[in-house]
This record gives C-alpha cells, structure tokens and sequence, in this order.
C-alpha cells in the first residue's frame, strides 16, 4: 500500500503542481505549528520521510532522476573551479552526491539533523569524505573553495535565507553554487520549514547575474526554470 501511495504522489506532484503545492503548503503549516525551531522540523521531516520519497529522505529533488545533469556537469565545474574543497551544506541523506565524481575534491557534507550526520557518517565516510553537523544560518563555516547549497535557501524564510547568505559572504569560500528560479516574478516570504521557489535576482535578495547557471532540467514541467546558479562570494559583499 505505501508503494502505491508514494507512486501515486508522485504522479501529484508531476501532473496536478496547483493542487499539490496547496497539500504542501498545508502540511508545512502544520509542522510549523507543531514545531518551535528550524532544527525541529528538519529533524521531523526527516525522521517521517516528510517528502514521502522512497529513494531519498532528502525528497523528490534528490532521486538520481531529478540530479542527473548535476551529477554529469558538476564535476568538469568543479574542476574549471579548481575546487580543492567543496562544502556541500545542506547534504540531506548524501543520496545523489555519492553518485557524482569527486575525484580531487575534498568533500565536507554538512545539515542542521544531528542523527542525518551520524547516519551518513556510519554510511559514508572515507578519506576526503566527512560529515559535520551544521547550522547554515548560526554556525562559523568550515573553509572552502566552493559551497553548494542546493534546495535550502528556498526553505527558509527571507529572514533566515538573508541571514545564510551572510553567514556565506563571512566564510572563506570563493564560490557559491545554488538553487535559483530565474523564472519567478516576485518572492514570497515563508516560515522556515515550508517551501517556495525564489529568484535570488529579485527582493530582497538582489544579487547580481550569475556567473554560470546549470539548468537542472526538472521534470516537474512547472520548476523547468530550477538552476544551479554561480556567484562569486567576493561579488555578494557589497549587496548582503
């Protein structure tokens, strides 16, 4: 039964966005008001399978589907990047990245859910592979050539999403590669645990054109607009 329930939202999520975004939106509600902190409701989220996902806790964005062209392009950029480090935060369950080549890359997986880093950890970890628990918004960063935050910024609300920016404009990382909608029109504020797409160009982000984009080719045909987006962190001083 569970099988057929999760093919079934899947089916919601591709063919019916309108109504399965009001489901989501409702749900994250919920979880808002169950929950007090951010760090609460990621654990939640986690621990339910809130995405209802059977290949990655992380959700519908982390299946080896939805991530092949990262898996295929981000290696050769982090390569022209000469990405030495490369601070992954939020990793999620690490479900796609140990697909992907990080040959010359020292990898650092970093999320807010303790018992998701102690997984990957017991999972994962090898020489040039670790894992840390991380708080995106409060948490001095660890260096880095390049920080990937894929699919985080678009679950934090303009306040805490501003206050990661800054936190990733403090470090000492050269690169910032992240999820952008450049098709959305106006931002809209959330609590920290729901989900929207953003357009980081726009309010009250601001930033400048990216230096580099990979449409990530969604098959969800109402986000065919996702993207990883490049910044250079130097860029976004004077801005955030």
């Amino acid at each position: 039964m569970s099988g057929l329930r999760q093919l079934a939202e899947r089916s919601l999520r591709k063919f019916a966005r309108p109504v399965y975004r009001i489901i989501q939106r409702r749900s994250g509600q919920r979880l808002v008001k169950r929950f007090v902190t951010a760090e609460e409701r990621f654990k939640h989220i986690y621990e339910t399978n809130h995405w209802k996902e059977a290949e990655s806790v992380s959700g519908p964005g982390s299946t080896l589907e939805e991530t092949e062209p990262l898996r295929r392009l981000l290696p050769d950029l982090f390569r022209e990047l000469h990405a030495g480090k490369l601070l992954d935060v939020p990793c999620g369950d690490f479900h796609w990245m140990q697909h992907t080549d990080l040959s010359g890359v020292r990898y650092i997986g970093g999320d807010l859910v303790g018992d998701l880093i102690k997984r990957n950890q017991a999972k994962y970890l090898r020489d040039g592979v670790e894992f840390r628990k991380i708080d995106l918004v409060n948490d001095k960063l660890p260096s880095a050539d390049v920080i990937l935050c894929r699919d985080c910024l678009v679950h934090l609300s303009f306040a805490d999403a501003q206050l990661a920016l800054s936190n990733i404009v403090r470090s000492e990382a050269k690169w910032l590669l992240t999820t952008n909608f450049p098709g959305v029109t106006c931002n809209d504020d959330i609590v920290t645990g729901q989900w929207r797409p953003i357009n980081l160009r726009l309010s009250p982000f601001n930033l400048p054109e990216p230096k580099k984009t990979i449409n990530e080719n969604c098959t969800e045909a109402e986000f065919v607009d996702k993207t990883l987006s490049l910044w250079e962190v130097q860029s976004l001083k004077q801005i955030i």
